[in-house]
């Protein structure tokens, strides 16, 4: 014992190997036990050889009962016997397997008759052994148990023919031969009735494994299409399953695109047909009627329509969802492996787990379609109010057209100050047809504007066309949606998307469209306030005419883009200076009203005198001052004396229906290259407009 309490063994190396011997007696004894359960296993496996053990023991017993007294015989033969089954059994079996077996089988009918001959003691007991070797034998078949049963009585019969003489044998064979062959046709019938009951076990079991892996793949199918929807890739991987689990040679899908039934995948065909409408084949007939259909020999229907000349029978299941055609789903075989009931129930169960991930598949497209044009359609709005002019606000509307929608062209219409509808901008077009008329019930834009409603035509017909259409487009048919503009419940104008191919338009997309078409009615609306708005600060609001903020605004930086130029390079520019003679003598005698009247009918004559590039501009009060680009002194005062005649002639009614007329003065003058400021071409326009009133008024004088 150790300090710390411990207590240390040591083994002396003279104990190690009782030690070993001790343990390793378990695994001796053991070993007794495996080779028995070993033996019992090769007993149980080898029927034969288990049939010799029955043999020989009750053999080995009678003779023990006569203490084995002149047993040197039955022994050795029993030895034989009993050897030569074992050596048969441990023969790897080949082809003859059968002629061993038989062989076998009769070694112990012959082992029993040599008994018979060599033990005559135990004669009238010995051929009991015959009954257990005929059973076996017929057991393995009616053949088998014939021809061993033939031997078994044969070889019984060989003793008393020996001893008896024939004529015995033959009569004391009736019996046991009667007995013999019941015994083997009693047991042929049960052991076939046995071996029909475990086929049909068998069967059962097969089939019902077979419905297990079925079902696998259907939930297989619908986590793939779960996971993935009805995409190309999942319809591909549905027909692999198809073919690998449940065999089918020829399976295939087709997709309802509203008019024909389009091919999603197949397998096995070299040639499939690419599309059905519903009026040919029987998957157009399944279309047609919306019901399952099982053809057990295609030959015998009408209305196949084959691909594979090995064919014979079809299955066809509508894919259906809340009574709408998505699809039809259809197998066929052939001859070798053909198509039966429990076929057509997994068919209909993976049919309604495909109808339902391509109803999912087909919302979610069509969400994510929602949400990718309404994307677009807030990105393009912002663009649309970002500006306030009427011109870049048109084109940005044709531009958002063909971005949110995705057309190949697109147009848009607007009725003008005439009310005419007149196209305002173009988008993949020429342009060359801007501003040109488009009459209600022309084309879709006429069409959507007359109605005021959406116009979608997948096949609009070059007939159709409108005129201007006609003239920019070679196609002979277009997809087109034409989207009324309203403001105030009034058609203002359209917006007409085009396509030249591909698919029609959407109803996602006529729900976008009339979204886009109100944003671009709220667009153009704020773009016409702002330009009224602006035009109304600019504007004498009397006689229409720009007034003297946009006058001093406009002067200010003609001159200063005057100042930017050389002298040499700067243009001619002339002014002209009106006053309305004795205006406040007309005023008082006709009232202000009849005044205002005279005032408006100046401004109508400068307006048709001078062009929309020239200044003009209510000076002030009964002051008029117009700008002339590109005029000499001498262009101003030829247009002064037009409008002073012109002016002349003009009759403003006034109080009781009189005519009342006026006169204007007028002063010319021309800016010098040399000089950059307009203002002082004004100020020498105004000291000739002073010299022609004070020369008499109703004058034009140059200074």
């Amino acid at each position: 014992m150790s300090a710390a309490g411990s207590v240390r063994v040591r083994v002396r190396p003279l104990e190690a190997p009782i030690i070993s011997a001790v343990a390793a007696t378990p695994t001796r004894v053991l070993r007794r036990p495996a080779l028995a359960a070993r033996l019992r296993r090769w007993v149980v496996a080898d029927v034969h050889a288990a049939l010799a053990i029955a043999l020989v023991v009750p053999v080995l017993i009678g003779e023990a009962v006569h203490a084995f007294a002149g047993s040197g015989p039955p022994i050795a033969l029993s030895a034989w016997f009993l050897g030569s089954q074992v050596v048969l059994g441990l023969v790897t079996p080949g082809r003859d397997r059968g002629v061993r077996r038989a062989l076998r089988l009769i070694l112990a009918v012959a082992y029993v008759g040599l008994l018979t001959l060599v033990e005559p003691r135990t004669e009238a007991t010995l051929p009991v052994l015959y009954v257990p070797t005929i059973t076996l034998a017929a057991a393995m078949g009616a053949r088998t148990g014939i021809i061993v049963a033939i031997v078994a009585a044969a070889t019984a019969r060989l003793a008393i023919a020996v001893e008896a003489g024939p004529s015995a044998a033959i009569e004391q064979s009736i019996v046991p031969i009667v007995v013999v062959a019941f015994i083997a046709v009693g047991t042929r019938h049960i052991v076939a009735s046995l071996e029909r009951s475990v086929e049909r076990f068998r069967d059962a079991v097969a089939a019902e494994r077979r419905r297990a892996r079925r079902m696998q793949a259907i939930e297989q199918v619908g986590y793939l299409l779960a996971q993935d929807g009805p995409s190309p890739a999942a319809l591909e991987a549905i027909m692999d399953i198809l073919v690998g689990t449940f065999g089918y040679h020829y399976p295939s899908v087709y997709l309802w695109t509203g008019a024909t039934l389009r091919l999603g995948a197949q397998r096995g065909y070299a040639h499939p047909i690419e599309e059905f409408d519903a009026g040919a084949g029987i998957i157009g007939r399944v279309a047609r009627t919306r019901e399952p259909m099982f053809v057990p020999d295609v030959t015998r229907d009408a209305d196949y329509m084959g691909a594979n000349p090995d064919v014979v029978s079809e299955i066809s299941v509508p894919l259906l969802h809340d009574g709408d055609l998505l699809g039809v789903l259809n197998v066929e075989s052939s001859g070798v492996q053909p198509l039966d009931r429990d076929d057509l129930a997994s068919m209909r169960t993976i049919a309604d787990r495909l109808a339902v991930a391509i109803a999912l598949g087909r919302e979610r497209r069509k969400l994510t379609e929602r949400t990718d044009l309404l994307d677009r359609l807030i990105e393009s709005a912002g663009r649309l109010s970002a500006s306030l002019d009427t011109a870049e606000v048109a084109t940005r509307i044709v531009d958002a057209a063909r971005y949110v929608v995705g057309c190949d062209a697109a147009i848009l219409v607007l009725s003008d100050i005439d009310g005419a509808f007149r196209i305002a901008a173009v988008q993949g077009l020429a342009e060359t047809i801007v501003g040109r008329a488009i009459l209600p019930g022309e084309g879709a834009a006429g069409r959507a504007i007359a109605s005021g409603k959406v116009v979608i035509d997948d096949d609009f017909d070059r007939s159709q066309f409108p005129k201007v259409g006609q003239e920019v487009l070679a196609d002979l048919s277009i997809r087109v949606m034409g989207l009324p503009i309203a403001r105030d419940d009034i058609v203002i104008g359209a917006i007409t998307m085009l396509r030249r191919s591909g698919d029609g338009f959407s109803e996602q997309e006529r729900e976008i469209g009339q979204l886009m078409a109100a944003h671009t009615s709220l667009a153009l609306g704020n773009a016409t306030l702002h330009a009224a708005a602006t035009e109304a600060a600019v504007r004498d609001p009397l006689t229409g005419l720009h007034n003297r903020r946009f006058l001093d605004a406009t002067v200010a930086r003609a001159s200063a883009g005057r100042g930017r130029e050389k002298p040499d390079q700067r243009r001619p520019v002339a002014a002209i200076l009106f006053d309305l003679d004795h205006f406040g003598a007309l005023n008082k005698q006709f009232g202000h009203q009849v005044g205002d009247s005279v005032l408006r009918a100046f401004s109508d004559v400068l307006r048709q005198r001078f062009r929309s590039s020239d200044l003009v501009a209510r000076y002030g009060g009964e002051e008029f001052l117009v700008v002339l680009e590109g005029a000499s002194r001498d262009d101003a005062v030829r247009a002064a004396e037009d409008v002073r005649l012109a002016f002349r002639a003009v009759e403003v009614a006034g109080p009781g229906g009189t005519a009342v007329r006026a006169t204007v003065s007028a002063g010319c003058a021309a800016l010098d290259p040399a000089v950059a400021d307009l203002a002082s071409m004004i100020e020498t326009a105004d000291v000739g407009l002073a010299m022609a009133k004070s020369g008499g008024r109703d004058q034009v004088v140059a200074a």
